[in-house]
């Protein structure tokens, strides 16, 4: 067994130096708004940290107890959070954290950043995939990526004319996502969305994300799309459609909006997703390419245990 760096500690919550920590993930070439402090603060009841050095390398540890048992997991609306520094951290680093995880922790489910690159041998590793789309092309050019279909749908949304429109309501927003995600994330619940609100009013008010609105001719809400940023990355988080939404072909029309909105800038925009191939082929429909991320998961229960679920 690899002996644990002792150059990494474990900092309880209250002892973080959000300054210096959100430093680190600013100047990271992977870094990524999930692993902002504010965002952290807002999304999830309960996070610490392992950090090496004077926040030479940082990793959040969300974590919750169960029956008596500790567990670290991946909040919802949080795709990707492990090692973040200025510098690309090389394999053995990654492990290092992995292997820091302090005992208590008995289960472990985490994504990792696109920058990390686990080959620990006691962790579980699988392989997800996001797509990522440029924004600092011409429009002519990002819209000769579209494919047949996505040209299809957006011509279609427009016919029905669906028209997209900034959204500050964000109560209103919230029960349209909850509403039409029900059925397809039923394991997200009220006090997610809460946690979610949190997170867009303090984006919204720091002008750090934006909600778009799909709208039929009735000025009927049909889709709707919250886009955060950071480190030029934009995220497509928590998008939905409803039947009527989905029938015009609303979200086509919602994201080449955007895109046309920030076409030119040193942009990435990131789809968050998907592992699915129907959701895959929706966002490489507009150009995006495909993008690697791993998942490591250790579970440490005595084997009578090791059913339980979270």
């Amino acid at each position: 067994m690899p002996m644990i760096n002792p150059e990494i500690r474990f900092v309880e919550n209250s002892d973080i130096d959000r300054e210096r920590w959100d430093q680190c993930v600013a100047n990271s070439p992977f870094g990524i708004v999930y692993a902002y402090s504010w965002y952290l603060d807002r999304i999830c009841p309960h996070w610490d940290a392992l950090v090496w050095g004077n926040y030479l390398y940082i990793m959040p540890l969300v974590n919750n107890s169960k029956l008596g048992i500790r567990y670290v997991y991946q909040p919802f609306f949080t795709q990707q959070l492990g090692v973040f520094s200025n510098f690309l951290p090389e394999p053995e680093i990654v492990n290092q954290f992995l292997h820091a995880i302090p005992e208590r922790f008995r289960l472990t489910d985490m994504n990792l950043n696109l920058g990390n690159v686990p080959t620990i041998s006691s962790f579980k590793i699988s392989q997800n995939t996001t797509f990522h789309l440029e924004l600092h092309q011409s429009l002519t050019g990002i819209r000769s990526l579209y494919n047949a279909n996505t040209r299809r749908n957006i011509q279609k949304a427009v016919q029905n004319k669906v028209f997209i429109s900034q959204v500050y309501d964000i109560p209103m927003f919230l029960k349209f996502t909850q509403t039409n995600l029900k059925d397809k994330s039923p394991e997200v619940k009220s006090k997610h969305y809460l946690a979610l609100q949190k997170a867009i009013s303090y984006a919204l008010y720091n002008q750090l994300g934006e909600i778009y609105g799909a709208f039929d001719s009735g000025n009927n809400l049909i889709a709707a799309v919250f886009f955060v940023g950071s480190n030029q990355k934009v995220i497509y988080l928590a998008a939905s459609s409803n039947t009527r939404g989905t029938e015009q072909s609303a979200m086509f029309l919602l994201i080449d909006t955007f895109i046309q909105n920030n076409i030119g800038k040193n942009l990435m925009l990131d789809f968050e997703g998907s592992n699915i191939p129907g959701v895959a082929r929706f966002y490489s429909g507009f150009g995006a390419l495909p993008q690697r991320y791993y998942s490591v998961h250790q579970n440490k229960l005595p084997n009578l245990l090791r059913l339980i679920k979270k």
